[in-house]
This record gives C-alpha cells, structure tokens and sequence, in this order.
C-alpha cells in the first residue's frame, strides 16, 4: 500500500482527488489539512492535521508517505508554501510529487496567479524531486458561485467579455490525477489539460438555459467593476485583485485552444460544459421551477 499526502485536500480539486483516489485500493490517501475537527472524508482517508506555513508538521505529515500531491488557495505567499512543501517532500523521500499549476504558467505573465504558478513549477524542477506537472485551464466548477444569481435572477456578470475558454470539470483533472499517481510513466512531464469545447460566457448561458428551462442572461462587467464587488464582500484586497486579474487575461481570449492531453490521459474525451450543466441542473432553477426537459 501507498500512503499519498494530498495537501489543500478540502479545496476543490483536492476533495475531487481523494475521492477518486478511494476507487484505488492500492493506496490510502492522506488528507492534509488545517483543523482535522472541522472536515470529513469517506472511508479509507487518513486525516492529518497541518499547515503549510508549519515546517514541524508538514514532517509529521510525510512520515510514511510515499508520494504527494499540491494545490493551493490564491494567496500571497503561495511561493513560500510551495517550497515548504517541496523541501519537506525532498526529506521524506518520496518517490513521486504532483503539482497542481495553471495553463499558461509563466514566470512573466501580467497575471500574478500565472506568474506564480510558472515560479512554483521552476522551483519543483529545480527541487531535484520526481514530479508531474498538472496545468488546467479554468473549471466548471467556478460557474456553481453564479448558481444563486442564475437561481433567482436568470443572469449572472463575469469580466470575460466575449472570448472563448476550454473550460475543463474537475472530475476529469482528478481522474488523470489519480492515474498519474497510481501508474509508471508520468515523471519529467507537464501536462495542459482542457475541456473538449471553447465556448464564451454566451454559449454557457445559452446552454444553462436549456438545461434551466428558463432563459439565462450573461452580462459582461470589467475587472475593475469584479474588483470592487469582491472587496465590498468582504475579499482581502490582494485577492480581490489577484481573480480580477487573470479574469483580465481570460478575456483576452488567450485560454481558448483545446489541447489533446486532456482525452489521451483519460482514454475518452473530457466532460462537456452540458454534461456538467445536467449534473447540477436543479441548481440553476429556482425553487418553484420545475424541469421543462
């Protein structure tokens, strides 16, 4: 048995991997997270309690592991994190590390996130660990925050303007996670991984409205209009800009190539937007609407 510690494991992508990872019954996973009282996993999940910020605990987190798997929240010291990490990982042997980037990391980029996932990859490079690189482009999953506004009012505003992005759902990342970290042939390598389609915001409203049964409206705001949104929520003003931002660069339209690693690594091509839609249906519909489908 294999024991992989999966850090940022009550995030997103990380709870999608656990899961996945419980099909496997050749390793356990190990969630690493901040407060072991406040979360819960499924059956055959070991919980660890630390901090990236926390040298001391991250070596209690590693005994045993044979290999581990990143990601992490938006903030300001992603970097530091990243390495504490990464050298923790180097003292405990471990035999293979996944990191969870972006599509486009690059050390340059106008957008903070970006640049900090293109530092974050050099640094696992440098770092002399086995590894595999995972660079995503955006989720469906994001669309479930403008589930709400869609709900109740038929619309939802995003400063993506009209460009297209190959969205991708976090099932399919954790799929090819969870093979990657269960299979030989993966180190050395990065992978950008996207959805089958590129669709603007217009399209996705155009099919939530048919899964909805009820029209959906996309309205295109600036950045700077998400910016302040975000901040008068109560969003730390680094985060509030930081989304603002590679919100800026999506709509450049930058993020709309589909690439094949995506298909290869799964055997069969990635989920749709409309798959997802369906998935979630009853949540873009109010609660006095009944299904029209």
């Amino acid at each position: 048995m294999t024991r992989i510690l999966i850090a940022g494991a009550n995030g997103t992508n990380g709870r999608a991997l656990t899961d996945e990872l419980r099909k496997h019954g050749e390793v356990i996973p190990r969630a690493l997270v901040r407060d072991t009282a406040s979360v819960e996993f499924g059956d055959g999940v070991e919980i660890v309690e630390g901090d990236l910020a926390d040298h001391q605990s991250l070596a209690a987190a590693f005994d045993g592991v044979g290999k581990a798997y990143i990601v992490t929240s938006i903030q300001p010291n992603t970097i530091d994190l990243f390495q504490n990490f990464f050298r923790a990982a180097k003292a405990a042997d471990v035999t293979h590390i996944v990191k969870f980037s972006g599509l486009g990391s690059d050390v340059n980029s106008a957008s903070e996130v970006i640049r900090q996932h293109g530092e974050t990859d050099e640094a696992l490079r440098d770092s002399g660990l086995p590894f595999t690189i995972l660079r995503p482009n955006s989720f469906y999953q994001n669309m479930l925050g403008q589930a709400q506004a869609i709900a109740e009012n038929g619309a939802f505003a995003l400063p993506l303007g009209d460009a297209q992005q190959s969205l991708i759902d976090v099932r399919d990342i954790a799929e090819i996670t969870a093979a990657i970290l269960t299979t030989d042939g993966h180190i050395g390598k990065a992978y950008d991984l996207t959805g089958p389609e590129s669709l603007s915001f217009h399209d996705i409203a155009d099919i939530l409205s048919a899964v909805r049964g009820a029209p959906v409206n996309y309205t295109p705001i600036t950045p700077d209009q998400m910016e302040a949104a975000l901040k008068e929520a109560g969003m730390p003003e680094w985060s509030a800009h930081a989304l603002a931002e590679i919100q800026a660069l999506f709509a450049t339209g930058a993020y709309s190539d589909v690439l094949p690693d995506a298909e290869r690594l799964l055997g069969r091509p990635p989920r749709s937007f409309r798959q997802f839609a369906e998935d979630h249906a009853e949540l873009w519909r109010s609660t006095g609407e009944a299904s029209l489908n």
